[in-house]
C-alpha cells in the first residue's frame, strides 16, 4: 500500500480550530451528565484524553518556530563561511609573500579558484581541504615567512565545522515535512474530537436549538480570509509562491524571516513586475492589491544573494 499524504481535515486556521476546542471542551464539561446519558463512551475520562488533544494542538510546534530552526541552522553556515572566507585572506597574504614571482604555485593554493568558492557552501568545503593540502606542502616555506602551524591546521577545522552545518541544514529540510505531517496529525486528533462531540450534541440537545448552535465549528468566523504562504527560494531565483484572485481589498503582508533581502512582487506572469517590495532579513512590510500591481494574480518572492537561500512569509487578507 502506498503511503497517503496527510491533510488537515478542518478548514479556517490551525490557531481557530484550537480556540473552537478549548470552547468546546468547556461545553462539554459544563454539562457532561447529559452527554453520558446519551452516549456512555462520553465520560470524565473521555473529556480528560480530549483536554489533552486540545493543550497538544496549543503547544504543537508552529511551521514559524520550524522555520525559525532553519534560520539559526543558515546562520551557523553563514558563520562558517565568514571563518573561511577570513582564513582565505590570511593564507592568500602568505602565500604572495611566500611565492611572489609563482602564479602556478599561487594557484595551487585555490587563488584563480576562490571567486567561485566563495559562493557556495558546498564548494568552499573542497575548497578548503584543497587548501589545507597545499599548505601542508609548502609549510615549511609558509612557516619562514611567518605562517604559523596552529595557524595552517586550523584550515581543517574551520572545514569540518562548515561541512557538519552544511549537513544538518540539508538534514533538516529532509526532515522539515515530517515535522509538517506530524504537527497536521496532532491537530486533526483534536479535530476529531470536535467532530464527535459537535455530533453528540446535535443529540443531546434536540430539543433546544439555541445549544446545538453552540456546539458547531464555524470556520468562517473570523471577520477576514487569511491565506498563508511560506517556505524557502534558492539562492540567486525566483519563486511563484502562489496565486490569488484579484480583489482591491486585498492586503498583501510579506514577512522575510531570512537572513538575505528579498523582493517581493505581485505579478500578472511568473516574471517580476509592478511594484518590487524588498524587504531585508527579519523585517515585514503590508501593501494593498492596487499598491502592487492592477489584476496581478501571482505571488513572486525573488532572491538575489547568490550563495544563500531566503525564508518567507506572506498572508493575504481578503
Amino acid at each position: 500500500m502506498n503511503p497517503q499524504e496527510v491533510i488537515r481535515a478542518y478548514n479556517g486556521s490551525d490557531a481557530q480550530m484550537a480556540e473552537y476546542a478549548r470552547v468546546a471542551h468547556n461545553l462539554l464539561i459544563s454539562d457532561l451528565t447529559k452527554f453520558t446519558t446519551f452516549d456512555s463512551t462520553i465520560t470524565a475520562a473521555f473529556a480528560t484524553q480530549f483536554l489533552t488533544a486540545v493543550t497538544n494542538a496549543e503547544t504543537v510546534v508552529a511551521d514559524t518556530a520550524v522555520i525559525d530552526i532553519q534560520v539559526q541552522k543558515t546562520e551557523l553556515i553563514q558563520t562558517a563561511m565568514e571563518k573561511a572566507k577570513s582564513k582565505y585572506a590570511d593564507v592568500k597574504y602568505f602565500v604572495q609573500k611566500a611565492f611572489p614571482l609563482s602564479v602556478a604555485t599561487q594557484n595551487e593554493f585555490g587563488l584563480n579558484d576562490y571567486e567561485r568558492a566563495r559562493k557556495s557552501s558546498t564548494q568552499m568545503i573542497q575548497f578548503l581541504d584543497e587548501m589545507s593540502k597545499a599548505c601542508v606542502k609548502y609549510q615549511t616555506q609558509l612557516v619562514a615567512k611567518g605562517f604559523t602551524a596552529p595557524a595552517i591546521a586550523e584550515i581543517q577545522t574551520i572545514r569540518t565545522e562548515l561541512q557538519t552545518a552544511n549537513t544538518n541544514q540539508e538534514v533538516f529540510k529532509k526532515q522539515r515535512p515530517k515535522l509538517t505531517e506530524d504537527r497536521i496529525t496532532i491537530l486533526n486528533t483534536c479535530y476529531e474530537y470536535v467532530v464527535q462531540i459537535n455530533a453528540a450534541a446535535q443529540r443531546v440537545y434536540k430539543d433546544d436549538y439555541a445549544k446545538q448552535k453552540q456546539f458547531v465549528y464555524n470556520s468562517s468566523i473570523s471577520t477576514s480570509n487569511i491565506i498563508e504562504f511560506s517556505g524557502e527560494v534558492t539562492a540567486n531565483s525566483t519563486k511563484n509562491v502562489g496565486t490569488v484572485a484579484f480583489s482591491t481589498d486585498n492586503i498583501f503582508t510579506f514577512r522575510n524571516v531570512g537572513l538575505v533581502p528579498l523582493v517581493f512582487c505581485l505579478s500578472t506572469t511568473n516574471e517580476v513586475q509592478g511594484i518590487e517590495v524588498a524587504i531585508g532579513g527579519g523585517a515585514a512590510l503590508s501593501k494593498s492589491s492596487e499598491e502592487l500591481n492592477a489584476n496581478g494574480t501571482f505571488i513572486l518572492v525573488k532572491n538575489t544573494d547568490t550563495t544563500s537561500s531566503g525564508l518567507y512569509q506572506i498572508e493575504v487578507d481578503n
